[in-house]
């Protein structure tokens, strides 16, 4: 069998197989056992993703593809998979991600009910995303797209026992249905005028569809898969689901899910509107500097510690946006190394934050960052992985967060052009205005007067530790020794060139 299906097949079909455990182990030891043995088999499953994900690498052809086709050979509906150096590059961030939140769930929802419905949905959240990572024709990547969306929403709205999180979750798939709409309207313009669902079809139709049509379809996709990518300002449902959810989706969400929809929009247009590219191009960079400074303006007025991580969530978007743009427009190698770069960063540190703020809280009762003063004194170690995760957001040496802005800033200036430098300028100065949140936030958790929150807390369980453990050395990793993760990031850009016809 194609290791491209068994992929899929793992995440998708072994989530069913999870569900029957967490059932059976229900009946046989109540909640807690149902909760660690769906858990320990959803970990099991995603390494063996992993492992897959692997061998895929491995068996790229001379290339570097591995294909598979799972119908009608010709037919506009058939399953198209292509692997390449972008899909291994955000295949395995979403996979490393997940491991992480997996077993950070094992300790953080250890008192929830109804885990046996947790770790299936979460797999299949794993697996949609997976799938927009190899999907290779429009109507696949829209599935893929769909199935992530009802998943991540149900995941979003798991404690329906209170409000907030229902009502996040409406406003969620409410705003995510309208993305869904112009993604679809746009697809549907593509298969009209070109016949082709195939990305590859689509590219080769659209040399005889005027320019007025592509236009119109370039700007129901942007919109379309900009809603869930986060880009301002298509952000609104953002804060709202990524507070409400728990904190190891919340972790998912900001690190991967909002990236992934972005990698699904930068596919289909990469691959099927590749004539577009420059046009693109000023899209990416007009859209990153205004969601970087409203995310990181907005991020400073908040007093939720959840909140103010999800508007940084937004602003981190921006950079990526930035740096993929400058790498469209100029076809700047640097540009497209540092917006691929920070999103294998954003995805480990902003995972490592929301983990971190997750076991705050649940130790603490509170989100008002007024109320956890001098939290860090009662969970020195989680608090002081926050930290690390918090100056490596704001582009601090020498964490990962600063070595993928550095490539970002300096694609910006080798442009030699004044718009280069005014946006690395921009950027920079972006930078400097996360450090007046997370600086804040810091101090107050180490205050010597302890709140009376933050008197009951205690330091976090050993599996949550474990996975903070985890994403703080990656983080470490990738700041002292980018060429770790960029290892990942050189194939990805150079299918991205290829396309747009090499460097300048």
């Amino acid at each position: 069998m194609n290791p491209l299906l068994i992929l899929l097949a793992i995440p998708l079909l072994g989530s069913m197989a999870v569900y029957l455990l967490g059932r059976i182990a229900r009946r046989l030891g109540g909640e807690a056992a149902a909760g660690w043995t769906a858990g320990s088999a959803s970990i099991v499953l995603i390494l063996w993703a992993g492992w897959t994900l692997w061998r895929i690498r491995s068996g790229f052809g001379a290339d570097g593809l591995m294909l598979a086709n799972a119908g009608a050979t010709g037919s506009p509906f058939s399953i198209l998979l292509k692997a390449d150096g972008l899909s291994i590059f955000m295949g395995g961030v979403i996979l490393a991600l997940s491991l992480a939140a997996a077993v950070f769930s094992l300790g953080y929802m250890s008192e929830d009910s109804g885990l046996d419905k947790y770790y299936p949905v979460l797999l299949l959240m794993i697996g949609s995303m997976l799938g927009l990572t190899v999907a290779s024709d429009a109507f696949n990547l829209f599935i893929f797209f769909e199935l992530m969306s009802v998943s991540s929403f149900v995941l979003v709205a798991f404690r329906k026992y209170s409000w907030e999180p229902i009502e996040a979750g409406f406003k969620y798939i409410i705003l995510s249905a309208v993305g869904s709409f112009l993604l679809l309207l746009g697809i549907m313009l593509a298969f009209m005028y070109t016949g082709h669902l195939s990305l590859q079809g689509i590219a080769a139709g659209l040399a005889s569809v005027p320019q007025e049509p592509k236009l119109v379809m370039l700007a129901l996709i942007i919109a379309g898969l900009g809603v869930k990518s986060a880009i301002v300002p298509l952000h609104t449902w953002l804060p709202d689901a990524h507070s409400a959810a728990p904190s190891g989706i919340s972790a998912l969400l900001s690190g991967v899910v909002i990236q992934t929809s972005l990698f699904a929009m930068f596919r289909i247009l990469l691959q099927g509107f590749t004539p577009l590219h420059l046009i693109v191009g000023q899209v990416f960079m007009l859209f990153g500097i205004l969601t970087m400074t409203a995310g990181n303006i907005t991020a400073i007025r908040q007093s939720d510690i959840k909140r103010m991580l999800a508007y940084s969530s937004v602003a981190q978007m921006g950079y990526i946006l930035l740096g993929l743009g400058i790498g469209l427009y100029y076809r700047s190698e640097i540009g497209l190394n540092g917006g691929l770069f920070h999103i294998m960063t954003h995805a480990f540190m902003k995972g490592l934050a929301f983990m971190c703020a997750g076991a705050i809280i649940h130790a603490a009762g509170t989100r008002e960052i007024s109320d956890l003063r001098g939290i860090g004194w009662r969970m020195p170690i989680t608090v002081g992985l926050f930290g690390l995760a918090g100056l490596s957001l704001a582009g601090v040496p020498p964490f990962s967060g600063f070595m993928s802005k550095l490539l970002i800033y300096e694609a910006g200036i080798k442009t030699g052009l004044t718009v280069g430098y005014m946006l690395s300028g921009i950027a920079v100065l972006n930078s400097i205005i996360s450090l007046g949140y997370y600086l804040p936030a810091l101090s107050a958790m180490f205050a010597k007067d302890v709140s009376p929150g933050a008197h009951k807390a205690h330091e976090a369980s050993v599996p949550i530790l474990i996975a903070l453990g985890s994403l703080a050395l990656i983080t470490i990793l990738l700041g002292v020794w980018p060429e770790a993760g960029l290892r990942l990031v050189y194939p990805a850009v150079k299918v991205i060139l290829d396309s747009v016809g090499g460097v300048s």
